[in-house]
């Protein structure tokens, strides 16, 4: 049901997904939905801005109360009076990753966001939206260990199929054919529904071999009554990257 292609990101060199105090008020926290102009692949995107200004992005096509995911874009950058800004945007469908700058305009009371990542000779991407509608995931309330807990089959942005088991305890093990890996799923500290996600690849048939990648994850319902899983990850250099998707 997922497909996976290339992603953009942006943020500063070495940004982690590290929990930072709480956002300020008129921040741009919070999640947003809407259009792409001048994408390649998809129409549609899916943001998740957390409390450091930190951000994580899905993009590719809304259809039928499941968003079928592209790419994914990584950053962080700086929200202040309404205006938005990274200067070191990372594109993990590349490798090594294709470096642009966003700016953008948000309102924090209608939770709404526009702007543009610019690629140089790679061209633009713009993107509008606001409010997730009708969408089930609720970032303020906090993350539960019991959503993500168990087995998925999910698909990665390489486009390959990987098993995913997180225990009780939040223990992650993962596999995609040869390659295998573990880490840790932990609830942020922030009181967020987002996951601090660690993984540490092994040497045998990986895309990041040897590496031990960090990044979020998430667990929503669908209206389908399933739940669906978003995870990423990226090397400490961010010079790659590696989602996954999955529905069960």
């Amino acid at each position: 049901m997922l497909a996976a292609c290339g992603g953009g990101g942006g943020g500063s060199e070495g940004s982690s997904p590290g929990d930072s105090p709480q956002a300020p008020v008129n921040s741009a926290e919070g999640t947003y939905a809407g259009a792409l102009s001048g994408s390649a692949y998809g129409s549609d995107f899916q943001a998740l801005v957390l409390e450091n200004d930190e951000f994580w992005t899905i993009y590719g096509d809304d259809m039928d109360s499941v968003f079928y995911v592209y790419g994914f874009v990584q950053g962080k950058g700086l929200s202040s009076n309404g205006n938005f800004s990274a200067s070191s945007v990372r594109d993990f469908g590349f490798s090594p990753a294709l470096s642009g700058k966003l700016t953008a305009t948000y309102s924090a009371s209608n939770k709404t966001m526009s702007g543009s990542v610019n690629y140089g000779i790679d061209g633009t991407i713009a993107f509008a939206g606001g409010p997730i509608a009708g969408s089930l995931y609720h970032y303020d309330t906090p993350a539960s260990l019991s959503t993500i807990v168990g087995n998925w089959s999910a698909v990665s942005s390489y486009g390959t199929s990987v098993s995913i088991n997180v225990t009780a305890g939040g223990a992650l093990t993962l596999q995609d054919f040869t390659c295998i890996g573990t880490g840790t799923v932990t609830p942020r500290s922030s009181g967020k529904n987002v996951f601090n996600l660690k993984v540490t690849f092994g040497s045998n048939g990986c895309a990041m071999p040897g590496t031990t990648a960090t990044g979020i994850a998430i667990a929503y319902p669908l209206s389908t009554g399933q739940t669906q899983i978003i995870a990423a990850v990226t090397n400490s250099a961010r010079t790659e990257g590696i989602a996954v998707f999955g529905i069960r």
